[in-house]
Parts: C-alpha cells; sequence; structure tokens
C-alpha cells in the first residue's frame, strides 16, 4: 500500500471532519456543555490557546434632572481564557479493514472519542464549583444539608431563590442545576417534583428531567459525588464561558504491523466571569 492510497483512505480522518463530527455529539450529550456559554469560541476556532475577555465593572445610573454631573471613571476588568487542558485519543485500524468505508469507521470511533473527552469536560466545568460566590453555597463539608423525600425540593426551591435574588435568573436568563443519579432518584421520588406542576414544563434540552423553580434538572454520573457527600450545582449560562479546539489529526504509519494510526488533541478551557450566577448545595443524603 503506497502513501498516497493511505492518505486517501483516510480522508475522513481530516481535522475538520473530526471537529464536525466530535463537537456535535458533544454538544447534543454532554451535560455540563449545556449549562455554559460559548462567547468566545470564533476565537479557539482560529487556533488561540489564549483568548483575553474584557468586561466593563460597573456603569454609572442617577436620576435624571435636566443635566448629567458625572459619569465615574471607565472600569474594566480583563480575565484570560486559557485552553490548558487536554485530551488526547488515538486508534489502531488494520489495512485488511480499508474496504469497509471510512465514514462508518469513523462514526464508530467518534462516539468512542465523545466518550472520553464527555467524562472529562463533565469534571473539569463541573469543578468551576469551587468559583462560586460565598454568599451562594448552602452547607459546607462540614456540615452537609441533608436531603431526604420530604425536604429536597424545598431545597432546590431556595438555590433557585439563590440566583434570582442575585439578579442572574431573570424573565431571559433561565437557570440550569446538575445532580448526581443518586441526587436523581430521591428527586423522581419526591411527590412535588413528579406531581401536576412539573407535568407543566417542557423538557427541550437532551439530558433534562424536568424542572424546578425555573431550574432545569440535568443528571451525571460524571460529577457531584465524592467521599464526603454530594455537590450540587446550579448556576446560569452566564457564569461560566468555555471554548475548545482539536489541536491536532494526524495519520501515522504502524511500525509494528500492516496499520495506520490515527491520533488526535482536544484543548479546551473554561473561566468563571460571573461567581454570583453559580449557586451550591454541599449535601448528604439522608
Amino acid at each position: 500500500m503506497t502513501d498516497e492510497t493511505v492518505k486517501t483512505d483516510y480522508e475522513a480522518f481530516k481535522r475538520e471532519v473530526w471537529s464536525q463530527k466530535l463537537n456535535a455529539g458533544l454538544d447534543k450529550n454532554c451535560v455540563m456543555l449545556q449549562c455554559v456559554n460559548r462567547d468566545y469560541q470564533g476565537d479557539a476556532d482560529k487556533g488561540t490557546s489564549q483568548i483575553n475577555i474584557i468586561t466593563p465593572l460597573e456603569v454609572t445610573t442617577g436620576k435624571y434632572t435636566g443635566s448629567i454631573d458625572s459619569y465615574g471613571a471607565a472600569q474594566s476588568d480583563k480575565r484570560t481564557l486559557k485552553l490548558d487542558q487536554s485530551v488526547y485519543f488515538g486508534f489502531s485500524v488494520p489495512d485488511i479493514n480499508q474496504a469497509q468505508t471510512n465514514i462508518n469507521i469513523l462514526d464508530t470511533i467518534v462516539d468512542k472519542a465523545k466518550t472520553a473527552v464527555e467524562t472529562a469536560i463533565d469534571t473539569y466545568l463541573f469543578n468551576e464549583f469551587e468559583n462560586v460566590a460565598a454568599a451562594n453555597v448552602l452547607g459546607s463539608e462540614s456540615e452537609l444539608v441533608a436531603l431526604d423525600t420530604a425536604t429536597i425540593y424545598s431545597k432546590f426551591v431556595s438555590l433557585a431563590k439563590i440566583l434570582k435574588s442575585s439578579g442572574a435568573i431573570t424573565s431571559e436568563k433561565q437557570g440550569w442545576v446538575v445532580i448526581h443519579p443518586d441526587v436523581e432518584e430521591l428527586l423522581l421520588l419526591c411527590d412535588e417534583f413528579t406531581g401536576v406542576a412539573n407535568l407543566g414544563n417542557t423538557t427541550v434540552s437532551n439530558g433534562s428531567i424536568g424542572k424546578i423553580a425555573g431550574l432545569e434538572v440535568f443528571v451525571s454520573n460524571n460529577v457531584g459525588k465524592n467521599s464526603n457527600g454530594y455537590t450540587i450545582l446550579a448556576g446560569t449560562k452566564a457564569a461560566i464561558t468555555y471554548a475548545s479546539h482539536i489541536k491536532k489529526i494526524e495519520t501515522i504509519r504502524a511500525q509494528s504491523s500492516f496499520s495506520s494510526i490515527v491520533r488526535g488533541l482536544y484543548t479546551f478551557g473554561a473561566l468563571t466571569l460571573n461567581p454570583s450566577a453559580l449557586a451550591v448545595i454541599k449535601a448528604s443524603i439522608a
């Protein structure tokens, strides 16, 4: 098999094709990607690994009485979004399998790669809970909030209230909450969640099981549980910005077999821009 034949056979594994297929799968199924904004993805698509973000700190307002006395000093906050997280994937396809359609092979492999990348993204983004505003935390590692079927609904309502009081949730900015399957089980046994009130909510996002007080509920087995208890994370898309880039896709010939190796590097990063748009419950299940 000539080098030219190998190049033609693996035309389906170009970076552009991988980017479209992998990102489409992640956007559809990765839980935490439903909960962040991608406002700076365009910069990441250009290949940059560091994005400078400038946001205004304060806007001067006042009662207008015919003249404006002060505009205040122009202040801004400069933050840097770094794509400093990396996940690699790789696989070998024997030449004997070249008779198969590469697109079919690609779809199968993309699905397997997506699962690994999805776990890394979910874990990484969920850990942004560490940047939550201190006033937006219910419970602590030493004093966990005990949840049972009688209390879980009211605690979620309190979580939503925190985000509404901070101005994070408005008529235009909807909220979300991410929970572990253990917490989901408790929630599904709660009559207030499974009753008529919840049936009126329309579930439009992948992975959502319903709503509580305006919070769309997502479930992931990748996050939210440790040896001490459970972390329940809520917020709006304004809280965290995320960007990603498939840095490299390359095909090389294997040295010890009649195979070709395809490998890639997926880079990503996130930044909490608004800690007040996040809220957390440190909980235990009674």
